[in-house]
Order: structure tokens, then sequence, then C-alpha cells
């Protein structure tokens, strides 16, 4: 096979093998929101009578939180809960949770945090503050309390809600149609688990009874959006995700797309080459032929030498018969 024909093959194996991957490209690399869904996959009851295809239940955006207790991560439900969404990952944009401690835990209930009160050392005051802004309260018959689920704390006015949120330790469905529910942990139930276990003042201080006595602090809260893969979950009653695609297949698209381009530019240089090349060769031939016919040495019938043109400079050089 002619190096031509190898980089042909060559490509059109390359052409296949994008073909293949587009496939799986966009949700990886070029899509927009993440498909990702989530729903509990054992009871009816725990996927809130929804399939997991229900766009309520959609994740679109993941925030981590890192603590000095260990790390999670959230999905956000963006098109269930738009504005609460939003709230959030504004105070988390602007850097507003970084710092807060958790102040209220509750063994197998919830555990809470968000209030900024929490970082002057006084815990009695831990519980009364917030953000600048309110948002009005946004509930949906989709958005339950499940294992994991993500609520806005608020005061007895249900528009009230601001910056305080809590993580369920168990399924809550006792909060539902009362709370917002926005979010839902995918990963790092362990250490959900860990806080709702930790020491709390209890009957020792009754202001403080839910106050954990050790100081559990939010270190970090950050917006993941898809620039980053989301992580796999590791909730004991695994969440179902549909159409994340993988980075390993937009890695092999964006690596054939290039080898492709590569190839086609190696090929026109080589097609290039190969032109001037034939033209150099046939360019050369006609000077040599127009030389040996110029300057040929012509015989006459006794073998003897004459110089000059074909026939010699009187004809007497033709050859006799």
């Amino acid at each position: 096979m002619s190096l031509a024909g190898s980089y042909r093959a060559a490509l059109a194996a390359l052409v296949s093998l994008l073909l293949l991957t587009m496939g799986f490209a966009p949700a990886t690399g070029l899509a927009g929101p993440s498909s990702f869904s989530s729903g509990l996959s054992q009871s009816p009851t725990e996927t809130n009578n929804t399939t997991i295809s229900d766009p309520m239940l959609k994740i679109g955006t993941f925030v981590r939180i890192d603590t000095n207790w260990g790390d999670m991560v959230l999905g956000m439900y963006d098109y269930g809960a738009p504005t609460t969404v939003s709230n959030f990952l504004n105070l988390t944009r602007e850097g507003f949770y970084n710092s807060i401690k958790f102040h209220r835990i509750i063994d197998g209930f919830v555990i809470q945090t968000g209030d900024p009160n929490t970082k002057n050392n006084d815990p009695y005051d831990d519980g009364f503050g917030g953000s600048p802004e309110t948002i009005p309260l946004e509930v949906s018959s989709n958005l339950t309390h499940i294992d994991g689920g993500v609520g806005m704390a608020r005061s007895s006015d249900p528009n009230s809600a601001s910056s305080q949120f809590y993580i369920c330790d168990g399924p809550q469905h006792g909060l539902d149609g009362n709370y917002a529910v926005f979010a839902v942990v995918v990963q790092g139930m362990d250490t959900v688990r860990k806080i709702s276990a930790a020491p709390t003042y209890g009957q020792k201080r009754p202001l403080l009874k839910d106050h954990p006595i050790d100081d559990i602090i939010m270190t970090s809260v950050s917006v993941w959006f898809n620039e980053t893969t989301p992580p796999a979950p590791d909730h004991p009653d695994q969440y179902t995700f549909g159409g994340s695609g993988s980075s390993g297949m937009a890695l092999v698209f964006w690596l054939g797309l290039v080898c492709i381009v590569a190839l086609f530019v190696v090929l026109v240089i080589w097609r290039v080459v190969r032109r001037r090349r034939a033209r150099a060769a046939s360019s050369n031939a006609d000077e040599v032929f127009e030389a040996e016919v110029v300057n040929e040495d012509w015989m006459d019938n006794d073998g003897s030498e004459e110089e000059g043109g074909p026939a010699g400079e009187d004809g007497s050089g033709w050859p006799h018969g």
C-alpha cells in the first residue's frame, strides 16, 4: 500500500471512530445544563410517585461543600425550584457560606446551617440571622423531603427564607409542603450521618439543646458546573443518573477530530508535493530529450564520427543503406 493509501485508510478509520463517539460527546463537552435526574430507586414513596424522567427532578448544577468534618456534593433542582436555587447559587458565588458553622443538629432528623451569626463565636444568637434578602416559599409536590433532601429554613412567615438551609438525615415527609426543597445530596451522605451524630449540649444547656458542642464549619462552598465531571453518587439508595455521557468518550471525540484535521493537512501537503515532483520530473525529461536530440553523435557508414547535427554540417553524415 502506498503512503497516500495508508493515510486514506487511517483517515477512514478515524472518521468511523468519530461518528461512533459523536453520540456521547454532547452530554460531556458540548451540552448545556446536565441532564442528570434523581429519584430513589426502592419505593414509590421515596421516589415521590414520580419517574426519573420527571423534569422537576432534573439536576442542572452541582455545589460542593467542604467542612472540617468531611465533604459533600449537592445536586440542585434547577428546574423544579428555580427561585430558591438561584438565591442559593448567588450566595454561594459571593462566598457568603464560607466559614459558616452548623448550628442545629438533631440526629435522625436534620442538620442545619447557613446563619452568618455563627461566625461571631456567640452560640446564643445562632439561628436568628440570615442574608439581607428573603425569597417566597417555593414548594412542589414532586420535590419532597427524601433522605438527603435539602430544604430552606424559615420563620413562621412562609416567605421569610433567606440563607439558612438544612439537610435531611432520613426521609422527613412531615415537612412536605411547608418548606422549599431545592437540592439533594448526591455524594457525601457519610458526612451527613457523621455530622448528624455529633454531640450536642442537650439538657446541660437547654437554650443550646440542639447546638453542636464542637465547631462544624463549612470551610468552602463552591459551585460546580458541567466543566467538571459530576461525582458518582454514594448514597445508600442510589440515585439514577441519565444522559451524563463519559469524559473518556469526549476525549476520544476531540482527539479523533484533531487527528482527522491533521491527516487532512498532511494529505493536502503530500498531494501538492507529489504534483510538484511530477512537474519537475516532466520538465527534466523534456530537457534531457532535447539535449540528446541536439547533441547526439552520429556515425557515418564507416564508423567515423562527425560533429554537428543529425546530418552533419554538409548533410554527408546520413547513414547509407
